[in-house]
Order: structure tokens, then sequence, then C-alpha cells
């Protein structure tokens, strides 16, 4: 008796999907043999902070909703003292901005605060709050981080309501319009919206310097609102020539006169 062709096909076919699943099976369980794997990570270990001097200058705000931007010099190393991270001139940071580029790591950040200007402290951090189980650069995977920190300069992002405003407030992607000067810490005027012609933008879509993305948020439409802004939240190393500086703090006196949510 002659089969069915079609029977026939469908035999076949079924035959081969099942051959090409277990080549498949065999060739990913073999890939995956190959590849590495993060080890588990390690959960022991807590954070530690030990003064070895403690400072007599401003302190970094023990308040995590309080941004601040400090100037450090610091030494890393691993427990068996190997340095990764020599770091002898002064850098800029930020502490109690964990979503911000240039804000230091979650061990750094609550355990610098409260440290004062001139202060020396060591402060162990534990895989998981430093790089957990994942190796970078030079540092192995699992690896506990102590840290040797000398602060040196401490900077606050500050605002503050001169008017409280009555009307709607500034959220994020609200559409904005304001009022403003800038003005440089010695009080020369760098830049400012002309008259008659507020300027505009959307919060928190980076058309702005970031002090201005986070500063102006809850503002409320009739409000003025000055803004003192570290550099990391404004242009930075790089200032913006001719008139602003590199690493140079920004004053703005702002007035909300309307925002569309």
């Amino acid at each position: 008796m002659i089969q069915n062709t079609s029977d026939n096909c469908s035999r076949l076919k079924m035959f081969f999907q099942a051959f090409f699943m277990c080549i498949a099976g065999v060739s990913i369980l073999a890939l995956s043999s190959c590849l590495p794997t993060d080890p588990v990570l390690d959960t022991t270990g807590d954070l530690i902070a030990t003064d070895f001097r403690v400072g007599t200058g401003a302190a970094i705000s023990r308040d995590s909703t309080v941004i601040t931007q400090i100037g450090f010099a610091f030494v890393g190393k691993l427990k068996d003292s190997t340095v990764f991270s020599p770091q002898s001139g002064t850098i800029l940071a930020l502490v109690g901005a964990p979503e911000l580029n240039g804000n230091v790591g979650y061990g750094l950040d609550s355990m610098m605060r409260g440290m004062r200007v001139g202060g020396y402290r060591r402060i162990v951090v534990p895989p998981r709050f430093g790089f957990g189980n994942r190796a970078q650069g030079n540092v192995p995977a699992n690896s506990t981080l102590i840290y040797d920190i000398e602060l040196r300069s401490v900077e606050e992002f500050i605002k503050q309501d001169i008017t409280v405003g009555t009307g709607d407030s500034a959220k994020l992607n609200s559409t904005v319009f304001v009022n403003y000067v800038g003005r440089l810490t010695n009080g020369n005027i760098f830049d400012a919206s002309t008259s008659g012609n507020p300027f505009s933008f959307r919060v928190g879509t980076r058309q702005v310097i970031l002090g201005w993305d986070i500063g102006l948020l809850g503002m409320r439409v009739g409000g003025k609102r000055r803004l003192s802004i570290p550099s990391l939240l404004g242009y930075g190393a790089q200032g913006s020539a001719p008139r602003i500086p590199a690493n140079a703090t920004l004053v703005f006196d702002i007035e909300l006169l309307s925002a569309t949510n």
C-alpha cells in the first residue's frame, strides 16, 4: 500500500524538527559551559567608618535629600593593601544625588555624611555596597573596598524661596516660562532674560543645566526662588566662555510666570 505523500512529509518534518531541537539544546549547553559566569554575590560585611582626624570646617549634611558638592582626595585599596585607585589631587563629586553622573557610590554617600572639611576618614565598603560580584578594572569580583579620604571642600546646592507662589507647580516635563538673572559669586551678571521676553523650557529634559532641572521642581507660579548651583550641576570644569569660568558656582534669581503640566 502506498502511503499518503502528505503523511510522509509530516513525519519527515517532525523528525527533522526534533533532530534540530536536540542539536540546538546540546549546543546551548556546551556554549553555556564555556561562557564565564559571575560568582554569587558576597553579602557579608558592614559599612564601617573610622575617623583618623576630625575636621573643623563645613560639614556634609546628614539630610539625604540635600545635594552637596564635595572636593576630596582619596586612596582606594583592597583588603590585601593593593592600591586600585590612587587619587592625591582634589576631585569633585556629588553626595545626595545617586541618580546623577558624578556622584559617589552608595557606600561612600552614606558614610561620608557628617564629615567635616579637614577631616581624614577611612571607609570600608563591603561588596554589596561597592562593585558587587563583577570585576571592575583591576578590582576583582566580590572585593571589599577600603577608602582613605581627606575632605577638602563642601558646597551645598541651595534652593531659597524669596516669594512662595500660589499657582500651579513645576513638575517633570512641565513647560515653564520664567524671568531670571544669573550671577557669579562675585556679583557679576553673566546672563538674564530679556525684558518682556521670558525664557521657556521643559523641566527635566536637559534643555538647561541640571541645577535648573532640579531647582525648579515644586516651585509655584508667582513664586521667586534663588538657586545657588555648584559647578557639577552647572557648567563644570569646562565653564562657558567667555562669561562663566571653570568650576564656577552660579547664583540665579528666578521668577516662575507659568507652568503647563
